[in-house]
């Protein structure tokens, strides 16, 4: 049986960030905190791989372009290629995931 995970938004880890840091203002911590996101979109979205060490790597993928089938009415769909974007977690990450087993 699979259980559901809590889900936690960019505002959550941020209010989390906040709460651990004392040294420099909320409004410059959120400003740190949102310029890292945006150099990480950025960097995706140029098609560079980002590396983030002990946590992991997001990369793009092209998906071929295929044939789907719409699932109301089973016609068959073309599906045209687009970039994914996949991430692959460290081993440090993964041995945390794995701890609670």
């Amino acid at each position: 049986m699979r259980t559901r995970t809590p889900k936690r938004n960019k505002s959550d880890l941020l209010k989390t960030y906040l709460q651990s840091q004392t040294d420099l203002t909320p409004k410059i911590n959120e400003a740190i905190f949102n310029r890292f996101f945006d150099i990480l979109k950025k960097n995706i979205s140029d098609h560079i791989t980002v590396e983030l060490r002990n946590f992991g790597v997001f990369k793009l993928k092209l998906m071929n372009s295929r044939f789907g089938s719409d699932p109301r009415n089973k016609n068959k769909i073309y599906i045209p290629s687009k970039w994914k974007v996949m991430f692959k977690a460290s081993e440090n990450v993964n041995k945390k995931l794995n701890e609670k087993i």
